[in-house]
């Protein structure tokens, strides 16, 4: 009976481990990041959804406090609002966990595409040199 113990804690614990935890290879020390310094970027979206201009990108999940399941996952700004990017990932730009890497800085793209919903589709992203 008391071998049993140490099976049923870990099959409980691993579960709930996997479904709250990050991607596990983020050392971030999940204090705010600073913005990169470029100005210009864009503060809303325009009422027809197109998005042309300068943003803010980082992962979602470790600087711009996104909860979710899934793990790290590329998301830009604009004003308050934050939006998962479908169309490029976080790794086609790079290491994500290098010291200038999406989960340890806000950088800054300049991107053309669409919001629809929750999601920015990418059309065009492009890191800019801070």
């Amino acid at each position: 009976m008391l071998k049993i113990i140490p099976v049923l804690l870990s099959l409980l614990i691993f579960p709930f481990n996997y479904t709250y935890a990050g991607c596990g290879s983020c050392k971030i020390d999940k204090t705010v990041k600073k913005a990169s310094t470029v100005h210009g970027v864009l503060n809303q979206v325009p009422g027809s959804g197109k998005i042309v201009g300068s943003v803010h990108a980082s992962c979602g999940m470790c600087n711009f406090g996104v909860k979710t399941k899934e793990g790290c996952d590329l998301s830009i700004k604009i004003g308050e609002n934050v939006y998962g990017v479908r169309g490029t990932s976080m790794d086609d730009h790079g290491d994500s966990h290098a010291e200038d890497g999406f989960c340890n800085a806000i950088r800054t793209a300049s991107v053309s595409g669409y919001i629809t919903g929750d999601y920015f589709i990418a059309e065009s992203f492009e890191l800019l040199k801070d």
